[in-house]
């Protein structure tokens, strides 16, 4: 399309359209000599090498090499034709156009997206003006009467209702607009079947949306650019989205970022929740910070989008495996654009929507102000499914988890995590510690046990495998007092397990022949090293009942710590019963480890 606006009318908008206040509006930006510098919105990074020129009115990244100057910014950043944008900034500069600047030969013409926006306009009327009608609309009011949803929040959000008709819409808009069957079928109104179906070409075209509750979908300057239709009773699928146009493409919107954004800003927090009716329910109760992704998953294009407003995201996700995965690939996406990713994890039986309806706003509140880092959500959820009482345990669980922290490019925010999680697993070893911080560091996904290459001071699981090799009846006797699951040290696990199986078998303990029975480099060390120790006990029999009680006793040790940390939780969640309950049981334990 030829551009239709006189070049003194673009020189005037040039003039007194800011580029550091168009910028700074979607770029946090700091003084950096004569410029400005800030993260680019065009490509993912970590260290600002997006500078804006308020003298030259220009602005270029010097990590991706995007520049231009204001137009060019509003073009890109918002995916608008040259037009478009210089209409948008003579609207915010208040330069007026003259309305012959676009007529073409006389007679008004429009280029395709104003004929779409339009399009979708009178749709959206057509729609509106549907569900209020007494009878057309009398079910759909009804439904939304049921979830709580009044006349006001109908209004706000502009929702409709498609009749059962095959070509209600069609006959609307033809009515409405010079377009073609083709076009509304490009624009997404309308559906076409195959020539192979239909004899008639007439009979090809018929309505996309029927007998569906209608959610608009707006850009985020309030443009409706695509539809949303939900079923009220049976019928499949449940949800009907518009299909991608040259005004809508699914993977960067987000649904009511236009409503939320000012509310994002001012909260520093954006909140994100799966369905229309969950942002709905939100927004009507006066938590405004929330937008919908609607069924799809998180992109790149989205995490831009949000993140000139924001750097800390909660995923507001099910408590189900299919919400657990969605958090995971969106925590993928928004970490990567150096977002901060919290997840609330809601109840189960119940999404934003019911939880609010059901419990009130408060309710809801609460669930935000208590939302984990994601790195912690990850670590609870396979603490729960998990033993960590042997350092195998430990072992495994951390490394289920490290993949999520080598995601983590923040040192200090990944130093953090990695104490969380070394508190909640249960490691105290420095050295341990310091192997995760170096896996990490060379973007290694997992860590091994530290194996000291001598055995620890007083070590009764070392004892337990040198006397076992020492003597028949010791090995018998701790085989059968001591279960595997009850050594923390994987290798000496690991060395036990062999052992155990040659005594059930009445098979002689020798090392030489012991180390060609195991593919394990660090079970035929700690057998090497073993045989080359000096027995130190007078009385092999007792010294086995002496490291099969300490065995036993650090098992009650862990036992008792463990509901330590159990009933200071309880006392932190105000559950006093609990708590009580929990230090009473702590207590019996003491008691009959030193009984009177």
């Amino acid at each position: 399309m030829k551009k239709t606006i006189p070049d003194s009318i673009i020189e005037e908008i040039r003039s007194r359209a800011d580029i550091f206040e168009v910028v700074s509006e979607f770029v946090p930006l700091k003084k950096a000599g004569k410029n400005y510098k800030g993260l680019c919105p065009f490509h993912s990074e970590k260290t600002p090498s997006f500078s804006v020129s308020p003298e030259k009115q220009i602005y270029h990244c010097f990590g991706c090499g995007a520049g231009g100057n204001v137009f060019k910014f509003l073009m890109e950043k918002e995916d608008l034709p040259f037009v478009d944008a210089v209409k948008r900034l003579a609207l915010r500069f208040q330069v007026s156009i003259p309305e012959s600047s676009f007529n073409s030969q006389g007679g008004a013409s429009r280029n395709e997206r104003e004929t779409l926006l339009n399009c979708n306009t009178l749709a959206t009327q057509y729609f509106a003006s549907l569900l209020k009608h007494p009878q057309a609309g009398k079910s759909a009011r009804e439904y939304l009467s049921s979830r709580g949803f009044d006349d006001q929040a109908i209004e706000d959000y502009q929702m409709g209702w498609a009749p059962a008709g095959w070509r209600n819409l069609l006959a609307h808009l033809e009515g409405q607009v010079k377009c073609s069957r083709d076009t509304l079928a490009k624009y997404g109104l309308v559906s076409k079947k195959d020539a192979a179906d239909t004899r008639d070409k007439k009979d090809a075209y018929y309505d996309r949306f029927r007998e569906r509750l209608i959610f608009p979908i707006q850009d985020s300057h309030g443009n409706i650019i695509a539809f949303g239709g939900r079923v009220v009773g049976d019928g499949e699928p449940k949800y009907l989205n518009s299909p991608e146009t040259l005004v809508y493409k699914k993977g960067r919107q987000l649904f009511g970022f236009n409503k939320a954004k000012e509310a994002i800003r001012r909260e520093n927090q954006v909140l994100i929740v799966e369905g229309y009716f969950d942002q709905m329910r939100a927004w009507v109760n006066g938590v405004q910070n929330v937008v919908a992704t609607c069924g799809t998953a998180l992109t790149a294009q989205q995490a831009l989008l949000l993140k000139p407003f924001t750097a800390r995201v909660v995923l507001v996700f099910d408590a189900d495996p299919a919400g657990h995965a969605a958090a995971e690939r969106g925590f993928e996406v928004l970490q990567e654009h150096g977002l901060s990713v919290f997840v609330a994890v809601l109840p189960e039986g119940h999404d934003p929507d019911s939880l609010i309806r059901e419990q009130g706003k408060d309710a809801f509140l609460k669930l935000i102000q208590d939302a984990q880092p994601f790195v912690h959500y990850v670590l609870d959820r396979i603490l729960r499914s998990a033993e960590t009482r042997t350092t195998e345990d430990k072992v495994g669980a951390i490394n289920r988890v490290l993949p999520v922290l080598a995601k983590i490019n923040n040192s200090v925010e990944r130093s953090e995590h990695i104490r969380y999680v070394a508190e909640k697993v249960g490691v105290e070893d420095r050295a341990f510690l310091e192997e995760m911080r170096k896996s990490l560091a060379q973007n290694k996904n997992r860590v091994d046990a530290p194996v000291s290459s001598k055995k620890g001071n007083h070590d009764p699981e070392w004892y337990l495998i040198q006397l076992m090799l020492a003597d028949t009846e010791a090995a018998r006797d701790i085989a059968a007092n001591v279960a595997l699951t009850e050594y923390e040290n994987p290798v000496y696990q690991g060395t036990a397990n062999l052992l155990y199986g040659l005594i059930e078998r009445d098979q002689p303990l020798r090392v030489d022949r012991l180390i060609d029975r195991t593919d394990q480099p660090e079970v035929k060390s700690v057998l090497t090293q073993v045989g080359m120790e000096p027995i130190l006990f007078d009385n092999v029999k007792k010294a086995a009942a002496d490291c099969i009680h300490e065995i036993r006793k650090r098992a009650i040790d862990n036992k008792i710590n463990d509901l330590k940390k159990q009933r200071n939780e309880a006392e932190r969640a105000g559950q006093t019963d609990r708590s009580r309950e929990l230090h009473q049981q702590m207590r019996e334990i003491q008691v009959s480890l030193h009984p009177q």
